[in-house]
């Protein structure tokens, strides 16, 4: 019956049990009406279209037909990127937008095919397909497999694991990125083959020069140049007349429809079947939507893993892009519902044998700048794309590879960051520089995912170890203001430290004193990393029990004692070090402020725990460890591990538990057992021993 009343007892006062209990009963409450809000919660639509105001139509109008004529020719070129066939960049543009209009959060955010998506994507088609799957079925192997991932961080609101990803290494991937898509078009401007990878297509490239085309160098570099042309004519004259700022943004559309048509009428002659082309084509063929077909399981395996890239930056570029025109524009987007819409986007965009999508940084500043209301835009997009689909292809047969590689070329230079921008990562943190470059450079020579790969494991294996190695601040002197005389008018010997320094603004700490201040929270990676600093610290500066297995004055005599002398010949070097050649005092009171431990686990304890063992080993029952700013949160970790504490002079006595000071004055100043001893000051150098 005894055992049974206690484990009945022990239950009832159960922490854990207790708050699964009562945070089972909250959740069971919440449940049905919390389900309700976060399903309406994923389709936003229902909160704002009811709020629509019909003047916004002809602004959204504009924006849809603007944003749709720039996203067909960047379809086709990211498709070509991917190395996918140019209909399925089509495929890949037209749902986005319509799903946009059901979950977006943010009015400016276009969606779709980006440059990005497309190079990450033909890495894994590159080493896939040789197993003969078709390029486009990978793609859409990858396009689901992105979703999943997007979907599980974005319903269970996991995004918080998308920071391990920081700007700097970002910043260094986007841009070696985009200079590799650069490099591999500029073949197709000049009408050569080239292999694969950075060093390769520059050694390609330069042994190629007796091959260059003239006609296919004509049409890439006029289409560059008219693009150039018409970028910057907007610039300077597109704010003052509103034609010329159309025609610019829609720059990419004007040079497909010209050079398309320059093609049509040089090539239209030529029995392709038996003759080539004066210039490389597209050769898009479309004949409508087809019916959607889930991607093959199998093959889903065979790219899941490797799709984590892909994932990681369409999640990245995508809630950037958002916040950053949020910001703008002055309203707020919800980054998990961002990540829900991604996963829904991408994973029934992948029936269509479509390449990943995400965010679109050109087309969300288009669409921004023709002052867009709503998500509707999308909509009018997404239908302009079906329209191609069903009846631009026949034309789009005849558009020059040349021009799509110059589309992508200005498409993606505006990515690259300047050497500015890594300059100032020079300038802050070491750190960040060379996440950045690892990022960059390995990016740019090694691929994609090791590249981003490298970095990131690089800033978590730093901060890991810079956790594991934290340290404990020792504190040497305290404030003192005149409102401490009031404070502890028990104390005479405290009362003549604060006459004597307070003049000077501080004192110096107790000699038989220590104060310890950890910057850190104390868990498995650093607590016993800390406790042996603080160890060490108080062994070089305080004199040991006679006896102790740590102290330097053990009786040689003694038959019982230690037979190890590495702890002694430890102790001196460290002695040695700081310069102490006498024996110093005897350590009497210990002081933790633990104000900057948000969390503690029990490893943390156990080594304050030997901690405060090998100290009353070390110095004899008369030490005391004070605790000082310690959280509910914590103390209440170290009631349930069994450590009482104690607030001081609230009936608590030294050697119970620990006593728990509110101001660090009175834990160093407190009475101690024998207020005779320990008042000595010993200097060595600027330190105090």
């Amino acid at each position: 019956m005894k055992f049974v009343t206690q484990a009945r007892d022990a239950l009832a006062t159960d922490h854990t049990l207790e708050r699964v209990r009562r945070d089972g009963a909250r959740v069971a409450r919440a449940f049905p009406s919390a389900s309700w809000n976060y399903l309406v919660d994923k389709v936003p639509v229902v909160h704002w279209l009811p709020r629509y105001h019909p003047r916004w139509v002809l602004n959204d109008l504009l924006a849809g037909v603007t944003v749709g004529a720039l996203l067909i020719p960047q379809a086709l070129a990211y498709a070509k990127i991917a190395t996918i066939p140019g209909e399925f960049g089509l495929m890949s543009s037209w749902l986005p937008g319509l799903i946009y209009f059901f979950m977006g959060t943010s009015k400016d955010l276009s969606t779709g095919p980006t440059s990005l998506m497309g190079l990450l994507t033909a890495e894994i088609i590159v080493d896939v397909a040789s197993e003969g799957y078709a390029p486009q079925a990978v793609s859409a192997a990858v396009a689901m497999s992105v979703g999943i991932y997007s979907l599980i961080i974005g319903l269970f609101k996991l995004g918080f694991l998308l920071e391990f990803v920081s700007i700097p290494v970002l910043n260094g991937f986007i841009s070696a990125t985009g200079i590799v898509i650069m490099l591999g078009q500029i073949p197709s401007l000049f009408g050569v083959k080239v292999g694969t990878g950075t060093a390769k297509i520059i050694h390609d490239l330069f042994a190629g020069i007796p091959d260059f085309k003239p006609a296919t160098i004509g049409i890439g570099f006029g289409s560059l140049f008219l693009l150039i042309a018409l970028k910057k004519t907007g610039d300077i004259w597109g704010k003052n007349n509103k034609a010329i700022w159309a025609l610019a943004l829609s720059r990419s559309a004007v040079v497909l429809v010209l050079f398309t048509g320059i093609s049509y009428g040089v090539n239209k002659d030529i029995n392709l079947k038996t003759s080539d082309p004066v210039w490389e084509l597209s050769k898009v063929k479309s004949n409508g939507i087809a019916s959607p077909v889930m991607p093959s399981g199998a093959l889903i395996q065979k790219v899941f893993v490797r799709s984590i890239a892909p994932f990681l930056a369409a999640a990245i570029e995508h809630l950037a892009i958002a916040k950053a025109f949020s910001r703008r524009n002055g309203y707020t987007i919800d980054a998990a519902q961002e990540l829900a819409y991604l996963g829904v986007t991408n994973f029934f965009n992948s029936f269509f044998s479509s390449m990943p999508v995400g965010g679109a940084m050109s087309r969300t500043a288009v669409n921004s700048a023709t002052g867009v209301k709503s998500p509707a835009s999308g909509l009018i997009a997404g239908s302009f794309v079906i329209l191609a689909i069903f009846k631009l292809s026949p034309a789009l047969f005849w558009l020059p590879k040349a021009t799509l590689a110059a589309i992508i070329v200005t498409a993606v230079w505006n990515v690259i960051s300047p050497p500015s921008t890594f300059y100032a990562y020079w300038r802050t943190s070491l750190v960040d520089f060379t996440a950045s470059m690892l990022a960059f450079w390995v990016t740019l020579f090694a691929g994609t995912e090791i590249g981003i790969g490298s970095a990131v494991g690089f800033n978590v294996v730093y901060y890991l170890l810079f956790w594991a190695f934290s340290t404990a601040k020792r504190i040497t002197t305290l404030p003192v203001s005149q409102t401490g005389k009031e404070t502890y008018p028990h104390d005479e010997k405290f009362k003549q430290e604060l006459a004597y320094y307070h003049g000077n603004g501080e004192a110096l700490v107790p000699s038989d004193a220590q104060i310890f201040k950890p910057t850190q929270s104390l868990i498995f990676i650093n607590a016993y990393h800390v406790k042996k600093q603080c160890f060490d610290i108080i062994q070089t500066y305080h004199s040991g029990a006679v006896g102790s297995p740590f102290s330097t004055q053990t009786n040689n005599k003694d038959p019982n004692r230690s037979w190890s002398v590495s702890g002694a010949r430890r102790l001196t070097v460290l002695r040695k070090r700081a310069g102490i050649t006498d024996e110093p005092v005897p350590i009497r009171v210990v002081v933790l402020d633990l104000s900057m431990v948000q969390t503690i686990d029990t490893t943390g304890l156990m080594a304050l725990k030997d901690f405060k063992e090998d100290l009353e080993s070390y110095g004899g029952g008369a030490v005391e460890v004070r605790v000082l700013g310690v959280g509910p949160r914590v103390r209440a970790v170290f009631e349930r591990f069994g450590w009482g504490l104690v607030d001081a002079g609230k009936g608590g006595k030294k050697g119970v538990g620990s006593r728990v000071f509110g101001e660090l004055g009175q834990a160093v100043w407190e009475r101690r057992g024998d207020d005779s001893e320990g008042f000595e000051q010993m200097i060595v150098g600027s330190e105090k021993a």
